[in-house]
């Protein structure tokens, strides 16, 4: 159990936590709103970045540590878990936050980001992208309403205590709930690492002027066969036709690599917003297909 001082400075990480992320929202819905009072090509593309940037280094980290604080807070206080109705409907609504982080609110604003930098100012006329920009202000604002009902319930605590029909073993809890996080961290990390691994492939320039004109085909294999076939026309890229690829969300995003190699005739290019990974080994099909023709 957490001394005075302890519980303090816990609680005072967990407000300072919740904080950052309300303040991360309401610049994310501020930043949305903006776009549609501002038409200049270059601002949605900065906008764009700027909120993927803030909800994939800012918000997933920090509702991930919010949920850690409030989990030390209930193993090592007389709070609990189960004790007080308010404290079982924190735990419900934070689990339907996770919900909306990782599959509503993530796909849109990395969906929205992805197809601002590979079209450009083009992007408005992509309907996917309105339909990513209009789900990325519904689920902003939806975490920005559930966060701030969870504060409410934190201060007001509006449900008591409930009787529990049998006695939790606290040692029991306390001890599956570290090995349980002792396990996620390890595999969170090996992910992590293997995703850092991908990113900073490097990827060759190679000088299409020097390569004959036909198709070219490409394979590389990085826990999975991505192959790609390049046209090369009057010593051009004139297409990147991906032809094997990961069937996922993220790696559909990641196909619009070929429209970058095209516009920029590079292949050592940045990778798209929101699909790094994917995107990155694509690269490096391209340049599997072509490092061996140049002359």
């Amino acid at each position: 159990m957490l001394n005075n001082s302890g519980k303090k400075i816990l609680l005072s990480l967990h407000i300072v936590l919740v904080s950052i992320w309300l303040v991360s929202l309401i610049s994310i819905i501020l930043m949305q709103l903006s776009k549609h009072y501002c038409l200049i090509a270059t601002h949605l593309l900065v906008v764009d970045k700027l909120i993927f940037i803030l909800f994939d280094s800012v918000i997933m980290n920090i509702s991930i540590a919010v949920a850690i604080t409030g989990l030390l807070f209930s193993m090592f206080t007389n709070w609990g878990f189960f004790k007080f109705y308010w404290i079982i409907t924190k735990w419900i609504t934070i689990f339907f936050l996770a919900e909306i982080i990782m599959f509503f609110a993530s796909p849109s604003i990395n969906g929205m980001a992805s197809l601002s930098d590979v079209f450009r100012q083009e992007c408005v006329s992509q309907p996917d992208y309105l339909k990513f920009e209009q789900g990325a202000i519904i689920y902003t604002s939806l975490q920005f309403l559930l966060l701030v009902a969870v504060i409410f319930i934190s201060i007001f605590k509006p449900w008591g205590a409930r009787k529990p029909k049998f006695k939790v073993n606290r040692e029991i809890i306390i001890l599956s709930g570290l090995i349980i996080g002792f396990l996620l961290t390890i595999s969170s990390v090996m992910q992590y690492s293997q995703l850092v691994h991908y990113r900073s492939l490097p990827v060759n320039d190679i000088n299409v002027s020097n390569i004959d004109d036909d198709d070219y085909f490409g394979k590389v294999n990085y826990g999975f066969e991505y192959e790609v076939k390049v046209h090369i026309k009057n010593h051009k890229i004139e297409n990147v036709e991906i032809i094997k690829n990961r069937d996922s969300f993220y790696a559909r995003l990641a196909e619009g690599i070929n429209h970058k190699i095209i516009r920029e005739q590079k292949i050592n290019i940045d990778a798209v917003t929101g699909a790094t990974t994917t995107s990155k080994v694509l690269m490096k099909a391209v340049e599997a297909a072509l490092v061996t023709y140049e002359r």
